[in-house]
């Protein structure tokens, strides 16, 4: 199971690599998002420390929702989702492959923005990018999980785009809020152990309830 969960994972990742469509345009995004912010506050050193952990969770909620647009798009566009639904592996691992390759497509933005960030606002948290990173990928999972869902949930639909968006942010509200107070922790020296527990809380509920919900949404 996790085998064919991985291959499908890596069909994704592949042929997104191929077509240059979904990360080119996470990409392209995230930079556009932090552009206009650095032109819109303009912050000094200090106060682009502060404002440092909303901006980073703010690029990756925008982004990731470009990215969840597209997960079933190759399956769309080729009409095959139906055979993808046909092969012998039970739904759940059809779910979990699709997270994964979108969570890997997330992650590797993230991983290019993090510097990025840092050189256009001029802030020095070298130091700390491991726990940051650290804490984009335990939120990145959850908001991955549930977005997976809520894409194959919304494919159908005309304005699936926005209806995504509407249906994913009340949702992920207490963890993109979990996460900004840990990551405002660990680059101010506050209290973070108590919001880390709160992410991974979420994490677990999200990735246990979301398979289940994919099959039966599927079977509908």
């Amino acid at each position: 199971m996790l085998k064919a969960a991985y291959r499908i994972a890596w069909k994704d990742v592949a042929g997104d690599f191929r077509r240059r469509a979904t990360l080119s345009s996470m990409l392209f995004f995230a930079i556009s998002v932090l552009v206009v912010f650095q032109a819109a506050f303009e912050p000094d050193r200090k106060e682009a420390l502060r404002l440092l952990p909303g901006l980073l969770w703010a690029t990756t909620l925008f982004t990731t929702l470009v990215g969840l647009g597209r997960v079933f798009q190759a399956e769309e566009e080729d009409g095959a989702f139906e055979g993808l639904l046909l092969a012998s592996v039970p739904r759940g691992v059809i779910f979990f492959g699709k997270w994964l390759g979108n969570l890997l497509l997330t992650l590797l933005v993230e991983l290019m923005i993090l510097p990025l960030t840092m050189v256009l606002f001029n802030v020095d948290v070298w130091r700390q990018a491991g726990e940051i990173l650290g804490i984009l990928t335990l939120g990145t999972v959850g908001l991955t999980g549930l977005g997976t869902l809520l894409a194959a949930m919304t494919q159908g639909a005309r304005s699936r785009e926005t209806l995504l968006a509407l249906l994913l942010l009340p949702l992920t509200a207490p963890l993109l809020i979990a996460g900004v107070q840990a990551m405002a922790g660990i680059l101010t020296g506050g209290e973070v152990t108590p919001w880390i527990r709160l992410m991974v809380i979420f994490d677990v509920i999200y990735l246990a309830l979301t398979p289940w919900a994919f099959g039966w949404l599927v079977e509908e």
